[in-house]
This record gives C-alpha cells, structure tokens and sequence, in this order.
C-alpha cells in the first residue's frame, strides 16, 4: 500500500511540476511577443514622426529662404525713418520694411548678426532709400553722416542772452516761445537752490537732437546736465549755486586752464577775511562791453553784482561755467593769494600777488603791454 500510494504522490507531483513548468513557458513567449509588438510599433511611431518633423524643417526652411529676399543694388529715392531708443536688431529690420527700405526682414537681421558694429546703431532719424541691400541699408545706419540731426554748440562763458538766441536757431522757435520756456523753470528741472535764477545752469556743451525738439526739451538736457558735472564733483545741493557762482567768475576772469584753480584761490581768500572781489567780470555782466576793462562809470553802478561796491558773491552766476571752472571751484589751489591780473592779453599770461605793492608792479607790467600795443582803452586793477 504504502509503495503504490507514493507512486501516485510522486506521479501527480510531477505532472504539477510540468503543468507550472509550460505555463511559465507560455507566460515567457506571451511577453516576447508584446516586446515585439511594442518595438515594432514604436518604430512604426518614430518613423512616422521622424518624417513628419523632417518635413515641417523642410517646409520652414523652405518658407524662410523664400521670405529671406533682398534687393540687389544701393537703392533709389528717399526715405526718412526712426531708430528709437533701445531698438533690437529685429525692431530695425521692421522699421525698414515698413519703409520699404528693405526686402525683408530677415536678410537684414542676418547682416546685423554678422555685423560687429551693429550695436554702435545710434537712435534717431536717418535718411536712407528706398530698395536698398540688406548690407547696404545696415551701413547707412552705421554712417553718421545719414543721421538727420540738430546739434547746438555754446561756449563756456555765456549768458542766457547768448543761449535764447542759439536755442531759437536750433528749433525754429520764436524769441518769445524761447523766453516762456526759460521762465517756466520748474518744467526745465531747476532746482530749488536755484531759486528760479537760470543763469549758470546751462551747461554750455554740443548737443545732438533729434528734428521737432521743443525749446523745453533743449534747456531741459542743459540743466540736466550741470546737474550731472555737480554731482560728479560730489557738491552738495546746498552748495551748489554757490560753486556754480564761483565758477562763473572763473571761467569769466581765467585766460589759461592752469589759471583756474589759481583765481578760485584768490576768489577764496578774499571771500575769508571779507576783502571786496573786484572783479571785472562782474561789471561787465552788468555792463556788457567790448574789451576786457571797465571805466569808473561802470565800476560805480548800484547793484549786487557789483564786486566793487559790495563784498562777498554776487547773488548768482554772471555765465555759464564749464567742467574746468566748476573743478576749480571746487577744487582751489592752496595758495595765499589774493591779487591777480592779466599781463598779456594776447597770451593770457596771468601773475599772482599776495601784497598789494607787488600787485601794483604787475599792474604796471600790463600798462606797459597796453602801451606797446596800442591800446588806449582805460584800464583797471582787476
């Protein structure tokens, strides 16, 4: 009994053994048939979609050297147009197409990519032609000499007479428009410290704007500008009149740049042991002559600008001083002078005293010259 029953354990053992055994062999072929079925579809898809994205390149790039036309030659008629502030490469190139400049946009951005000068494109207004090659029309925006625009140049040493008549030449403007505009000093930014007194704060410098600036605008730019020469200086706004004050008797009184500190030193020393200026150049803004001296007549007027009858600053600038003459007010020599005068006014040559016996001696040296050449205009001790 026992032998035929393990027989039988044995036998269907086995045959269990064997069933599990094919079953995990269909299972197995199950599987490798889904791979297969899966990979093959797979490459089905990426084939599919390999074709698809090789056809969409080919159709855009297709499509964009169709778009990429440009013209063949320098171009004809004219055309102005406006490169604004901070515009791209892209903004150009749609500027110029709607402009008819250009054939399309992307033969020039290629040609500004290409270009290493591309980025010194200044904003503006530009004369250019019509039907122009990409890398034509990109040169002309290079060369300055098609930029449509209004330059101003004021001298140092300028009063606001000097500056309304310029900004009326620059913009078409009438003397009256020019006038309101100066007087409306809050629109222009003019500091409070100022007082509403614009002499001295323009900056006297060559500006560059754009067709249709307004007088505004202009004066605007000037005053921003002193600001910006000040503030490099590191003046206080509290000081600020006051140095562009002094700055103005320099840049009045001073022949030679070397002369500058040395007359902001002179200015000084006199203003610290309240000695009267004396100063010409204060006269003069009162009196406007020709010639660099003064007459009694002139030295006698009533007025706080006169240096003569009154001691310490006049109550503002007599000009508009430049960045030299603003550093020397700021930045003096240190000397104990507190004479000056010109003793050859053809060179400029400028000599320093600090007694009034020695000043004297210099005084005569410029009579001499004065004799010399000729002069007969009445002369003072400056």
């Amino acid at each position: 009994m026992t032998d035929l029953f393990d027989a039988e354990v044995e036998a269907t053992t086995t045959t269990s053994l064997d069933l599990r055994r094919l079953q995990r062999q269909k299972r197995r072929a199950a599987r490798r048939r889904m791979t297969l079925i899966v990979t093959a579809v797979a490459l089905v898809l990426f084939g599919i979609g390999a074709s698809v994205a090789y056809n969409f390149m080919g159709s855009f790039e297709g499509s964009e050297s169709a778009a990429a036309a440009d013209f063949e030659g320098p171009g004809q008629g004219t055309v102005q147009v406006v490169i604004e502030q901070g515009a791209t490469g892209s903004d150009m190139a749609t500027v110029l197409y709607d402009a008819g400049v250009i054939a399309s946009t992307q033969a020039f951005i290629v040609e500004w990519n290409n270009n290493p000068d591309s980025s010194s494109i200044k904003p503006g207004y530009y004369f250019m032609h019509k039907e122009m090659k990409a890398e034509y029309a990109l040169q002309a925006l290079l060369d300055p000499s098609n930029r449509d625009v209004r330059t101003i140049t004021v001298p140092e040493g300028k009063t606001l007479d000097y500056y309304a008549q310029a900004i009326v030449n620059l913009t078409g403007a009438t003397q009256e428009e020019v006038e309101a505009a100066m007087a409306d000093t809050s629109a222009l930014g003019l500091p409070a410290e100022a007082d509403g007194n614009l002499e001295g704060w323009l900056f006297p410098a060559k500006y560059e704007f754009d067709p249709g600036v307004t007088p505004t605008e202009v004066l605007q730019k000037m005053v921003l500008q002193t600001i910006k020469v000040l503030d490099k200086y590191g003046v206080d706004a509290d000081d600020r009149e006051d140095i562009l004050t002094v700055a103005s008797l320099i840049e009045r009184e001073a022949k030679l740049a070397d002369d500058r500190p040395l007359i902001a030193s002179v200015i000084y020393n006199r203003l610290a042991i309240d000695m009267k200026l004396e100063l010409d150049s204060t006269v003069k803004y009162l009196s406007p002559s020709e010639g660099v001296f003064t007459s009694d007549e002139e030295r006698a007027i009533d007025s706080e600008y006169n240096t003569y009858a009154n001691t310490g600053l006049p109550p503002g600038p007599i000009a508009g001083p430049g960045e030299a003459s603003i550093k020397a007010a700021v930045q003096p020599a240190d000397t104990e002078y507190l004479f000056f005068v010109t003793v050859n006014l053809e060179t400029g040559e400028t000599k320093y005293a600090t007694e009034y016996a020695d000043h004297l001696k210099n005084v005569e040296e410029l009579r001499a010259w004065v004799r010399e050449n000729q002069t007969t205009t009445e002369s003072s001790d400056g």
